[in-house]
């Protein structure tokens, strides 16, 4: 069976950097990997969609590595990358005047649904495996289903899987079970192990500091607990997915911001039901509220 890989690249490589370490990978190895565990036969091909900086990848040393590492990537057999143009928006708290500084994402992941289901109409693979957890990917999972196809997920453990995609998927795949057969060592003569650093792709972006940062994580988090039953909010999904117009959509930054709130007792970790790692308001703060 022929089998197509689909990789929301940010979905992909904060649960990589969370979960994985930032663990280096032999990417040829890893759809091996894939392909072998959705018994598939061949890869079709492996399409990774991701965003840069409008105004290019020069702006500092960690986008001029992540232009190498998209570069490496398209050498890969099989692998084929798509890249969109994210901007930077700004928005100023109307009580302190302080400025947040955040992404705005485009076309990312309508592109990749409409690649995902343009490919399975037209009967190019068997077999799906999209690596996100994402719940807004669940309506293009159910069409490439009733295209007559299968459609796993893959992740990185099972932290940002939301219960929603799992429940329409084939199965879930979960990627740290296998890391040992595609990780790959660095070493001299290695051309691009230095890419596959995860503290390199940190994009230097001016947020909100201090208090104000703090406070408005609390009231997202606050609200987030009050959308979703039981008040369960998972800490992948928090970090990588939650849409905010006042929070960083930088996972790298939200998690600095939460290892604060975390230390000072603002906020707590727990196992949901499902087993998967969840985060809320300490129960002390709300009270105080």
């Amino acid at each position: 069976m022929r089998v197509a890989l689909f990789f929301d690249g940010k979905n992909f490589y904060s649960g990589w950097r969370e979960a994985a370490r930032g663990r280096r990978i032999d990417f040829v190895k890893l759809a091996e990997w894939l392909v072998e565990k959705a018994k598939g036969t061949s890869l079709w091909g492996a399409y990774y969609y991701t965003a840069i900086d409008e105004n290019g990848l020069t702006l500092n040393d960690a986008q001029n590595k992540l232009s190498g590492f998209l570069d490496m990537l398209e050498t890969q057999p099989g692998f084929f990358v798509h890249t969109f143009k994210r901007k930077i928006g700004s928005l100023s708290c109307q009580s302190c005047s302080a400025e947040n500084r955040y992404f705005v994402e485009k076309e990312v992941d309508t592109s990749m649904v409409a690649h995902m289901v343009r490919l399975a109409a037209t009967d190019s693979y068997d077999v799906l495996i999209l690596m996100s957890g994402d719940a807004d990917y669940a309506p293009a999972i159910d069409a490439v289903r009733a295209l007559g196809k299968q459609a796993y997920i893959a992740s990185w453990g099972g932290a940002g899987v939301s219960k929603r995609i799992r429940n329409v998927a084939f199965d879930h795949i979960d990627m740290l079970n296998g890391i040992s057969q595609f990780e790959r060592e660095a070493n001299e003569d290695d051309l691009y192990a230095d890419y596959l650093d995860a503290d390199e792709f940190t994009t230097e972006i001016e947020v909100i500091t201090g208090d104000e940062s703090m406070d408005a994580f609390l009231a997202e988090l606050e609200q987030a607990q009050s959308k979703f039953s039981g008040g369960y909010v998972g800490l992948g999904y928090f970090l990588t997915r939650w849409r905010s117009t006042h929070l960083d959509t930088t996972p790298d930054v939200r998690r600095r911001v939460l290892d604060k709130l975390l230390a000072e007792g603002f906020v707590e970790t727990y196992n949901a039901p499902d087993g998967a790692l969840a985060i809320r308001v300490s129960d002390h703060l709300e009270h105080e509220v």
